[in-house]
């Protein structure tokens, strides 16, 4: 049986924390994709993975890497988890997505050249390059009630660009930039379906270090049952190897690679802040299970209602995740403010006054990163600084 505190070390080593990740390329290499959203409270979630592996790097660097800033993008953009920016080189690992959603009755009559408006829409992309969803003029791309308001032309685009018959060539001020597939490379790696979801529940178990048959299906948004044959073929190899898990009650996974190498922690810089976006903490029965800790974010919860925070962000110390800080970068006053502080039932005295230190060094370091010149200490919660 591998312990807790094992599996926690196997986790965070293979999510790549608290281990000498040093580039933006690194973090990704790790995690395989950055999961993309618009929310801006403190730093939009594709940007937080990365800092919380590498420390503080130059966003403008983000930028060009994953929108392009003006250029071609070196990242490419899918769903992948949910929406987002993954290597290049895995773009045709998502084939039969693609191909899922050319086939879906959704977007069938989408492809057909008797369908006007998409046709328009890809004649205009043919004709003018690549277009932000604003610079398509047409009485249907007026804003409705339905699709968080998106136009009819929104919504063709989005279809198509599920299908790969639009895809992403970066983003203009966090707009994205639609176009046709010849606009851009898009690497095919020739291999087939079954191929592809086996090399991703690979990626998903060499990722999460320690997983459920659920987690690893989940990590890049597939069913138990669509993961099922892949995930026996991986057992039935070796690849993938069962084991106990102290604490859980049904089977864990792990890559027989993975467990070959060494977990061992650097805590070099022992405290950090994750968001709810991040393969650490994004699902909750996971976060429970190997940390005790109950992660929710509480965007869709009524103001009234919040016990934390509108987006608070888990607070990692060593190999436990002893709280929650809700941070906000006041951009107008140059501030990050910590809205409210947060620290778990079992962290006594003697481990908050441990913490005391790493704390404020790493909400400094995150200050300096999102170009806050003060820190503003919290109005509520239990945690001083």
């Amino acid at each position: 049986m591998l312990s807790i505190e094992s599996a926690r070390a196997t986790v965070l080593s293979s999510l790549g924390i608290h281990q000498e990740l040093k580039t933006i390329d690194e973090a990704l290499e790790r995690l395989h994709l950055f999961q993309i959203d618009s929310v801006n409270v403190f730093a939009r979630a594709h940007l937080v993975p990365a800092f919380s592996r590498i420390g503080q790097y130059s966003l403008q660097e983000f930028e060009a890497k994953a929108f392009g800033a003006g250029q071609a993008p070196e990242y490419r953009e899918y769903w992948a988890h949910c929406a987002a920016v993954i290597n290049a080189r895995d773009w045709g690992l998502f084939e039969f997505r693609r191909n899922e959603y050319r086939a879906s009755e959704r977007i069938k009559p989408l492809l057909s050249p008797k369908h006007k408006l998409a046709s328009w829409i890809r004649g205009e992309l043919e004709s003018k390059g690549p277009m932000t969803i604003a610079e398509f003029e047409h009485d249907a791309n007026r804003r409705t009630g339905n699709w968080w308001g998106w136009s009819e032309v929104k919504l063709i685009l989005e279809r198509l660009y599920f299908a790969g018959e639009v895809v992403s060539s970066g983003r203009r001020n966090f707009s994205r930039l639609y176009a046709l597939p010849e606009h851009i490379d898009l690497p095919s790696l020739g291999i087939s379906e079954s191929e592809q979801k086996t090399e991703l529940l690979r990626r998903s178990a060499r990722s999460l270090g320690v997983a459920t048959e659920a987690e690893l299906a989940d990590y890049f948004r597939f069913t138990k049952t669509e993961a099922k044959p892949f995930f026996k073929a991986l057992l039935a190899s070796g690849e993938l190897v069962q084991l106990e898990v102290e604490g859980s009650t049904e089977p864990n996974y792990a890559l027989a690679e993975t467990l070959q190498l060494s977990h061992e922690l650097k805590f070099d810089r022992p405290l950090r802040l994750f968001n709810p976006f991040d393969p650490l903490t994004w699902h909750r029965d996971r976060t429970r299970r190997l940390f005790g800790f109950d992660y929710m974010i509480e965007i869709y919860t009524p103001e009234p209602k919040r016990k934390y925070g509108y987006y608070t962000l888990s607070i990692l110390y060593r190999d436990r995740l002893v709280g929650r800080a809700d941070l906000k970068h006041d951009r107008q006053a140059g501030a990050l403010v910590v809205k409210s502080l947060w620290k778990e039932d079992f962290v006594d005295r003697k481990l908050e006054r441990e913490m005391a230190e790493p704390l404020i060094a790493e909400l400094e370091l995150a200050k300096s990163w999102i170009g806050a010149e003060k820190l503003i200490p919290p109005s509520r919660g239990n945690w001083s600084l």
